[in-house]
């Protein structure tokens, strides 16, 4: 005698047909939604500029919002006048952040403030021979370490205290390629 075995019925009642419906829909909305954050991951990646960046929230405090109606006294002293430029630049401002603390890593580590703008340089050359290059209306990022404080001088050899504790570093970084075209300790 061969003994039967109970067959197991397959439910199909309307409860386990409305998850099933369900889950299909949920996991289709979040796979177009995987697929369409790739593609903007790619689109972003690969047309640069093409598309503009979402604007960088700004940092209060750090500087003025318009330089070219109060330019920074420091800079004014040295020849140095900024203005605010039109156009889009290559690097962002986390960019041009990094690049500048490791172009000025004992600035970046040791600084108890820091800021970058987007500006446009003007530094003219007005000695002869030439001491640096004359900058004329020239994209930059404007990155400033501020309150970065002084090391205390060998008293044996300089018994002279420092008349500040602390000094303020401009780095200006060529927006377009991240090169360093100046840095002023004031």
């Amino acid at each position: 005698m061969v003994k039967k075995q109970p067959q197991l019925s397959v439910r199909s009642d309307s409860t386990t047909q409305w998850f099933r419906v369900t889950s299909g829909v949920v996991g289709g909305i979040l796979l177009g939604l995987a697929g369409l954050w790739l593609a903007w991951l790619l689109l972003h990646q690969f047309a640069g500029n093409a598309i503009p960046a979402p604007p960088a929230p700004p940092m209060i405090g750090a500087f003025p919002t318009s330089p070219t109606d109060s330019q920074l006294a420091p800079l004014t002293a040295e020849g140095i006048t900024l203005g605010h430029p039109s156009q889009t630049p290559a690097l962002s401002q986390q960019q041009a952040l990094l690049l500048a603390s490791q172009l000025e890593p004992g600035a970046a580590s040791k600084s108890k403030t820091t800021g970058a703008q987007y500006v446009l340089l003007s530094y003219p050359d007005k000695s002869t021979p030439a001491a640096h290059p004359n900058y004329h209306d020239v994209p930059t990022w404007m990155i400033v370490y501020q309150r970065i404080p002084l090391e205390p001088a060998d008293a044996s050899v300089d018994p002279t205290p420092f008349s500040r504790s602390s000094y303020d570093l401009y780095v200006f970084l060529d927006a377009n390629s991240g090169k360093e075209l100046l840095a002023i300790q004031v």
